[in-house]
Formats: structure tokens, sequence, C-alpha cells
């Protein structure tokens, strides 16, 4: 008896044209931000919020950094910039 052995775990499912779940999450989830930001600001004001918005979902989405999501790669930025930087070693008295 033959049983089929799943290959290639580690790529994700295009579930949406080219686009897999998270990257369309992403890219949406920024759109409709910019929907809504656009019905409550003035187009000046839009276009300078928007442009780094944009950048921000579509790097969310598409870039990858080492073969890591960049999702992680800001978390890890967020989380060292917010966290204590010193840490001072103190032996343990036995």
């Amino acid at each position: 008896m033959q049983f089929h052995v799943p290959q290639f775990l580690d790529i994700e499912d295009k579930i949406i044209g080219p686009l897999t779940l998270k990257q369309f999450a992403y890219l949406a989830g920024g759109g409709v931000l910019l929907f809504i930001l656009s019905n409550y600001v003035k187009l000046w004001l839009f276009l300078i919020i928007a442009a780094p918005l944009a950048a921000f979902c579509m790097a969310l989405a598409f870039i990858r950094v080492n073969g890591r999501p960049f999702i992680s790669i800001f978390g890890a930025f967020v989380n060292y910039m917010v966290k204590p930087k010193l840490f001072v070693w103190k032996r343990k008295e036995k």
C-alpha cells in the first residue's frame, strides 16, 4: 500500500489569485484604512499619510528578510525599542 507524502509544507497556499490569505489580509486591511482615512481628512494630509501607510502594508505583504516575513522583523524591532537594553549580570551565590 502506498501513501501520499505531502511536500513543500513551508509554502503557503495561494488562495486569492497569486496572493496568500495573509498577503490579501494585509493589503485589504491597508486599503480599508486608506479608504476610511480619505473620508475624514483633507486631500493634502491624506496624501502625506497614505504613502507611508501603503508602503508599510505592501512591505508586510511582500517583503521577506533572510527568509522571515517582515511582520516578524518588525515585531522584533518594536520589542527591541520598548524593552530595556541594560543587562547587569549578577553571580548567584551557592
